[in-house]
């Protein structure tokens, strides 16, 4: 990353809320969209051909946006400091491209690093219910996959992957200084790598919702709080690991009863 020029504290605070602009509407509408398909999802999908088992291209197709629209809203509140981090970047460089742009393209990418993982969750839901193994709410109705999907995210929390992953969510200005890129395609990329990293962070928690159901409201903010604060706070709370041993205690739970 070359050298910023310098700037005034009144105009990185700008930066700063011109970068959460865009992301804090992104953020709003995901939540909204989703609060709107929890209420009609009761009535409309028991009486939809996939509470049937006959599931056809219209249920995965409604899964792919379903998942990109709950990823938007999981997971863009938690890269909220990382965005806000590099809108302050943008306004410290002399730079053709407004913050507001840079920002915006920042998370066109890292949503599409999501989007793929959205893609081949939705694909597996669809098979899962193809099978009758979710309900019409989507949540396992086989103790063996809970149990599964809870072991292999309480295990992956333990992991150096994880732990590697986690420091360039925990700690963006390393991973800025060092991938760096100007322009709108530098800024795509940006999010891109970043959201790519977040992935592979955070695919097994986001699998939890196999268990507590893809429509499930209230998991869906509990798991965003929690990876929330996976990356703001410090190693020694060792916030990755009690979340590890919290999901293997309820594995083990419901393996025993």
């Amino acid at each position: 990353m070359k050298t910023a020029s310098p700037t005034s504290r009144p105009a990185i605070w700008h930066a700063q809320m011109l970068a959460w602009g865009p992301l804090i509407i992104m953020i709003v509408l995901s939540w909204l969209y989703l609060v709107t398909m929890r209420t009609c999802a009761p009535d409309a999908l028991v009486h939809n051909s996939a509470a049937m088992g006959h599931v056809g291209q219209n249920e995965l197709i409604w899964a792919i946006i379903m998942w990109n629209m709950m990823m938007a809203a999981m997971m863009l509140p938690t890269a909220m400091p990382a965005i806000s981090l590099f809108g302050t970047l943008c306004a410290r460089r002399t730079q053709v491209l407004s913050p507001r742009t840079s920002s915006l393209f920042y998370i066109v990418g890292y949503l599409a690093s999501w989007s793929g993982y959205s893609v081949a969750a939705a694909t597996l839901q669809w098979g899962l219910l193809h099978l009758q193994i979710l309900n019409h709410m989507t949540m396992s109705l086989n103790a063996g996959l809970s149990v599964f999907v809870l072991v292999v995210a309480g295990i992956f929390q333990f992991t150096s992957l994880k732990e590697a992953c986690l420091s360039k969510c925990r700690t963006p200005m390393a991973f800025f200084l060092s991938e760096w890129r100007d322009g709108t395609r530098g800024a795509f990329i940006l999010g891109l790598r970043h959201g790519t990293f977040c992935v592979a962070c955070c695919w097994a928690l986001m699998a939890v919702m196999f268990v507590v159901g893809t429509m499930n409201i209230l998991w869906m903010a509990i798991l965003t709080i929690f990876v929330l604060c996976e990356k703001v706070a410090p190693p020694s709370w060792h916030t990755s690991q009690a979340g590890g041993i919290a999901l293997l205690v309820w594995a083990a739970i419901i393996a025993c009863f």
